[in-house]
């Protein structure tokens, strides 16, 4: 939707702009594993509740749609969105009634009123893709109503649900952005840092006067980054703990980008002990995330909703989506330099210094102690990138008001680190800090704008 008038004016006509959007969805559909990506913008699944069966035939949704083109990847494309099936106007299956609503509440209102299969028209997807899914949340939110949250026995590990191990990580990856931020404001370097590089912090210090300070930037920003991981870990234990499916996937991935890059320390011939021991005391928290019990469904979706609120929390979610996208592509980014050239051009200016003398101080190891750092911030930064990326395609949900204050937190520790140190190192280059300038802006912008959303009363 926050893309529709854009796309109206550039195709002269709106029906012209959905015709080439379900043009290219269709496309996508025929695609091995299409449907797939199709249903993981909004990590689209089949909730039985929310089916029916009528003459015979299993519908996985009781809202179809009639579609201007038939054909299997039609079927392909509106079942990924989580509709129960595509018809054309002539042939309607048994039973189904032809509507023209489009809001969430109002389909809902009309299954209540006793019909038993809903056809939608194609202006249903103005509304966004994902309305049939939340009518099916609706459907479903009514079979789970008398669960209630598992008591947790926090003295027997081998019983604790999902959630319970993706909190501890959460509250593990906070702690430890707290003790890298110590280490870098206290001894900046630890023993075996200084066994690598031959040479004590004053040593390093000597060599050039704002090397220091430098490391000290990296290191910070590496720790806001690492809180912000945490905080957004404590969103989706959050989320799991009220059944939501989406925040196990989110967590999974996001846990599948950052800790390879923990091996990236190989390629320098630098053993850390201290990233060894965390991501070794870490991932069995990861692993009870992602293959512990699930918690039975108490989540519940608000059926009416403020249009315009719904609408403001639909640009703000294009925004964080976007902001995702750009600190996951920066994480990679940041993870070749590590690998390649390791100082940028504003990083030399910094520093007052060529590549050249960087890389033949201490024999070398000095370019290879801040390539290790640089590049364990760039695995981390991509971790965070895909778990906010995650958290804003699946986790938008109006009610939701945990995943706003969440997303608050890690965006305020990540990016306000980050601002901070460069300000106290006297690292001002605009151009280096103007994703951070822009990221701020944009949080800030998506989350106001969204709040109303987040906050609707259950």
């Amino acid at each position: 939707m926050p893309l529709r008038r854009s796309a109206a004016g550039a195709y002269r006509s709106h029906d012209k702009s959905r015709n080439a959007a379900m043009r290219f969805i269709r496309r996508i559909a025929r695609v091995p594993g299409g449907h797939l990506l199709i249903r993981s913008f909004d990590y689209t699944h089949d909730h039985r509740a929310a089916g029916i069966e009528v003459d015979g035939v299993r519908y996985p949704s009781r809202i179809g749609v009639v579609a201007g083109v038939t054909g299997p990847e039609t079927d392909t494309v509106f079942t990924s969105m989580g509709f129960g099936f595509s018809t054309s106007a002539e042939s309607l299956p048994v039973d189904a009634v032809r509507t023209s609503s489009t809001s969430v509440a109002e389909l809902v209102r009309e299954l209540d009123d006793g019909a038993t299969l809903l056809v939608a028209n194609e202006a249903v997807i103005d509304q966004g893709p994902a309305v049939a899914q939340r009518v099916n949340e609706v459907l479903a939110q009514r079979a789970h109503e008398g669960n209630e949250v598992e008591p947790i026995e926090w003295l027997w590990p081998t019983t604790w649900p999902a959630w319970v191990w993706a909190m501890w990580l959460g509250i593990a990856m906070v702690c430890g952005g707290i003790g890298a931020t110590i280490i870098a404001l206290g001894p900046v370097m630890l023993g075996y840092d200084e066994e690598f590089l031959r040479a004590s912090v004053d040593e390093i210090g000597l060599l050039n006067d704002q090397l220091i300070p430098f490391l000290q930037h990296d290191r910070i920003t590496m720790a806001g980054c690492m809180a912000a991981i945490g905080f957004n870990d404590l969103g989706f234990a959050c989320a799991m703990r009220r059944g939501w499916r989406w925040a196990r996937a989110g967590f999974a991935i996001a846990g599948a980008v950052g800790f390879p890059t923990f091996f990236l320390f190989l390629g320098y011939g630098f053993f850390d002990p201290l990233h060894f021991a965390v991501a070794v005391g870490f991932f069995p928290l990861y692993l009870g995330g992602v293959f512990g019990r699930r918690q039975p469904p108490t989540w519940r979706v608000p059926v009416d909703v403020d249009e315009r609120d719904r609408v403001r929390a639909l640009y703000g979610q294009l925004m964080m989506v976007a902001i995702g996208i750009g600190v996951l592509l920066s994480g990679f980014v940041i993870v070749v330099i590590g690998l390649g050239d390791v100082l940028i051009p504003s990083d030399r200016v910094f520093l007052g210094d060529s590549q050249a003398v960087f890389a033949g101080e201490l024999d070398g190891r000095l370019l290879r102690f801040i390539a290790h750092d640089r590049a364990g911030f760039g695995g981390a930064l991509a971790s965070l990138g895909a778990g906010l990326l995650a958290t804003s395609m699946w986790g938008w949900r109006a009610g939701e008001r945990s995943t706003w204050w969440l997303l608050l937190a890690a965006s305020v520790v990540g990016f306000g680190a980050a601002l901070a140190i460069h300000i106290a190192v006297g690292y001002i280059d605009l151009f280096h800090l103007f994703p951070v300038y822009t990221g701020i802006v944009w949080v800030a912008i998506a989350l106001s704008i969204s709040r109303r959303w987040f906050f609707t009363r259950l």
